[in-house]
């Protein structure tokens, strides 16, 4: 594919205002401090900043303080449709729109996500390629930001990997400063040939490039896992969702997705193992959160296994209870969605599923 063309005039404005449609619908998702970290990011994203640099906070903060109000003046919009090439497209035809800019090698995405939280994004498509069955397209510099900062998405059997956002993610994971961390991103970074703190204490775009290019393939084995062994659990989900939205019950149904995704026989973690990938397994236990990071606390163990003795065997363990795990809670969700609704359904989901697995404590849906 030859040089990316700019995106047709007009284009490029009229999706920049669905993404501060869809930035606005989400944003009293986060916490404070979460939000606040995005806002950061999302500047630094716009502004064309690596993620380590800082810049002036009176400056940042008037940009928050701008952004904020946009958000208050399109607030109950909806994400308009698209004028190009004298047509008009609804905002979600990625199809119709894709005809339009796949000649000039541009990317055009749109969809719903977590929580029925809407996405847009214009890229340029740097390249495709297929594997097992799925078509898997690596976007390369993206006209348009959004606060999601999601670095893979998966529509069907087509896969994005969004490499914008994603530096700004692997940085705030490297930069973390709590020390329980410290011993795998140490031992990840090793793996991928580089010194943490030489990394953290000066940062480069030539110094993360490895780590950005297996972390990267590792959110594709994740998206290839979903595709894949993690299929039952999107019905859950869809259902879980339409049913009983923004409960810790549809979250936790989405941490049982992402269970599966990682720990199935074509998963995260299966191809981690499979390619021997131990920079990508160093990393696991940092990138867990939330619910998964609940559901899953036989891997933080494995992998000091594997950092002290070199142990695949005891990844592998840990794979595999994982998928148990999930699947025998898919198969009870299962079972009590489609037999109960409303309060009965989550009440049942909490004591049967939910407490024996996690406790009684529920994370915060977003950060």
């Amino acid at each position: 594919m030859g040089q990316a063309a700019s995106p047709p005039p007009g284009l490029l404005e009229q999706v920049r205002a669905n993404c501060a449609i869809a930035d606005a619908s989400v944003a009293g998702r986060f916490s404070l401090c979460g939000l606040l970290l995005r806002l950061r990011n999302l500047y630094k994203w716009e502004q064309g900043l690596p993620p380590w640099r800082e810049q002036d906070t009176g400056q940042v903060l008037e940009w928050v303080s701008q952004r904020e109000q946009l958000w208050e003046e399109v607030l109950e919009k909806q994400p308009q449709p698209l004028s190009l090439d004298g047509r008009s497209y609804d905002p979600f035809d990625t199809q119709g729109i894709n005809q339009v800019l796949a000649p000039l090698g541009l990317h055009y995405g749109a969809g719903v996500v977590g929580g029925g939280a809407p996405v847009f994004f214009l890229a340029r498509q740097e390249k495709t390629w297929r594997v097992n069955g799925l078509l898997v397209h690596q976007l390369g510099e993206e006209f348009t930001n959004d606060i999601l900062f999601l670095p893979g998405l998966r529509q069907g059997s087509d896969i994005f990997l969004r490499q914008s956002p994603f530096p700004y993610l692997v940085w705030d994971l490297l930069a973390d400063p709590r020390p329980s961390q410290t011993a795998f991103k140490r031992f990840a970074l090793a793996a991928y040939g580089r010194d943490y703190r030489e990394v953290v204490a000066h940062p480069s775009w030539e110094a993360l490039a490895p780590v950005l290019a297996g972390e990267m393939e590792a959110v594709l084995w994740h998206e290839m896992g979903e595709a894949g062994d993690a299929a039952p659990a999107q019905e859950l989900l869809a259902r879980a969702a339409g049913e009983h939205p923004g409960s810790d019950v549809e979250h936790f149904v989405r941490g049982i997705k992402d269970l599966m995704a990682d720990c199935g026989p074509q998963g995260r973690l299966a191809q981690i193992i499979a390619h021997q990938s131990q920079g990508a397994l160093g990393l696991y236990p940092v990138w867990q959160a939330g619910f998964l990071k609940l559901l899953f606390p036989e891997i933080g163990p494995a992998v000091r296994a594997f950092m002290d003795h070199g142990d695949w065997d005891a990844v592998e363990q840990a794979r595999g209870e994982g998928w148990r795990k999930a699947r025998e809670a898919a198969q009870e969700l299962e079972e009590i969605l489609t037999g109960y609704q409303g309060a009965a359904a989550r009440t049942l989901v909490r004591r049967v599923v939910m407490e024996p697995l996690v406790g009684a404590t529920s994370p915060r849906a977003e950060d």
